[in-house]
């Protein structure tokens, strides 16, 4: 059979590490699973590209999740290409990000010299990166909920000795 000091503090470092793991899971819950990635087209683009400039404004590659939205706004004086998309001076796109669109490590992009952008195609992270934070996390909360016990039994104990002089 345990000691009542054994379930008290069993029962606190399980408490706190759910506790943590809760909130961690709704950490988990709330992150977006789709965002808008702005791209912007600055004037000039074409012509210093046709000069064979780098274009220090445009990434290199992109980092992209499945069902995140591309929005692109050219503001050059010539027409870009994104992928299959024609891009009109002066016009917004959106482009919606599918597996297809980034089934590859780049996209045909008229922006880049080298006429393609690079793309990284990111997961969401699975349920299971919830337990790092959690251990992590879960653990000091846990020694410093046994520490807050020990204080409180030691004052309890101080009071009852106090109490019975």
């Amino acid at each position: 059979m345990r000691s009542p000091i054994v379930r008290v503090y069993g029962a606190a470092v399980l408490g706190s590490l759910v506790l943590v793991w809760i909130v961690s899971l709704a950490w988990w819950l709330l992150l977006p699973d789709a965002r808008v990635v702005p791209l912007e087209i600055p004037q000039g683009t074409a012509s210093a590209v046709a000069r064979g400039e780098a274009v220090e404004v445009i990434p290199d590659s992109l980092d992209l999740r499945k069902g995140d939205t591309l929005v692109v706004r050219n503001e050059d004086d010539a027409v870009h290409r994104i992928g299959s998309e024609v891009i009109p001076p002066g016009r917004t796109t959106r482009i919606p990000v599918t597996g297809a669109l980034v089934s590859g490590r780049s996209l045909f992009c008229s922006i880049h010299p080298s006429g393609a952008i690079g793309v990284s195609l990111l997961a969401r992270p699975g349920i299971l990166s919830t337990a790092i934070p959690t251990a992590i996390a879960g653990l000091p909360v846990s020694i410093g909920v046994i520490v807050a016990l020990l204080i409180a039994r030691g004052l309890d104990d101080r009071q009852r000795t106090t109490l019975a002089a």
